[in-house]
């Protein structure tokens, strides 16, 4: 995350294009504790592997909306594949588990994700084999699942052991740790009777949630988060959106989901830039709530607007 701009330093935002400042706003990423401590679990579980006898597995899970697939997609961007005369070096491989999940459609993905041009060939056995041989050459150190809690059949929610089984079966000839992202529920997947041996693989967990606003503790963790946004936001002013009012409306319109804050924040800074605004003020807050985040729940009243009739009085 850059560091807090003062005042001064701000006024260069006036100097850029509009596209280059929402280009910014669209790339930004918010360091906080929580997320902080996924990516050092996701570090750890890479390092460790170099030295441990045995591949070791990470679960990390939360709501949709928590920041899973930034989290990955920021790790995966730090360990770029790079292309050598031998080959394509994978240090990171990223894949999603798919619909429906079996042991080819699952090897299918990581034949695709790696860049094999006939990832759909072959039989689940040869395709297995081929993908051992493409850890080895590419020298892939880890692996990134998302979407794991399709391990568990959507409709029967019979978990998929077989699947479960395959995976085990990959991390023991590879000797490659890996990361597992999933919905809250991903959990009972690893703990069903009869995976423990994938449950003790993947012992380290970490759990993402939305900011809570119930306590003080709480108010304050969001009230950092929402200053850490503002302070790097591409206007020449301050919004402060720390401010207590400011806080209690973004907390009501998001209910805390990062991704929706984020989502709230970004378009709202659009707004702002396009009506030549450098702060964001309530009625461009209240605006870009209409058109990004009131759809999912028509019945809820525009926390903004509170706040913009009782300023009219």
């Amino acid at each position: 995350m850059a560091k807090k701009k003062p005042n001064s330093d701000r006024k260069k935002y006036k100097n850029m294009s509009i596209e280059d400042r929402i280009r910014l706003v669209e790339d930004l990423y918010i360091h906080f504790p929580r997320n902080d401590a996924a990516l050092k679990a996701i570090k750890e579980c890479h390092e460790h592997a170099k030295v441990a006898n045995e591949a070791e597995g990470l679960l990390v899970q939360g709501d949709t909306g928590a920041g899973k697939t930034t989290i990955i997609r920021l790790y995966a961007r730090e360990h770029q594949r790079t292309l050598t005369d031998e080959g394509s070096i994978v240090p990171v491989l990223c894949a999603s588990v798919p619909v429906p999940a079996t042991c080819k459609s699952l090897a299918t993905a990581l034949l695709t994700a790696i860049g094999d041009p006939a990832a759909e060939r072959g039989t689940q056995i040869s395709q297995t084999n081929r993908l051992t041989r493409y850890f080895q050459a590419c020298n892939i150190e880890l692996l990134i699942l998302d979407e794991f809690q399709h391990f568990q059949d959507r409709d029967s929610k019979k978990i998929l052991k077989t699947v479960s089984d395959w995976l085990k079966l990959l991390m023991d000839q590879t000797r490659v740790p890996i990361v597992l992202s999933g919905l809250p529920y991903s959990h009972t997947i690893l703990d069903a009777v009869g995976n423990e041996q994938l449950q003790r693989r993947f012992a380290a967990r970490i759990d993402l949630e939305p900011f809570g606003y119930e306590t003080s503790a709480e108010r304050q963790d969001f009230r950092r988060f929402l200053n850490a946004i503002d302070d790097n936001l591409p206007l020449a002013e301050k919004s402060n959106l720390a401010d207590p009012a400011t806080t209690l409306c973004i907390y009501e319109a998001t209910n805390g989901v990062v991704a929706n804050v984020m989502k709230l924040i970004r378009r709202a800074t659009v707004i702002a830039l396009e009506s030549n605004s450098e702060i964001l003020t309530f009625e461009i807050l209240s605006l870009s709530y209409e058109q990004w985040l009131a759809a999912n729940n028509p019945s809820k009243p525009n926390p903004f607007d509170a706040i913009l009739h009782a300023s009219k009085k």
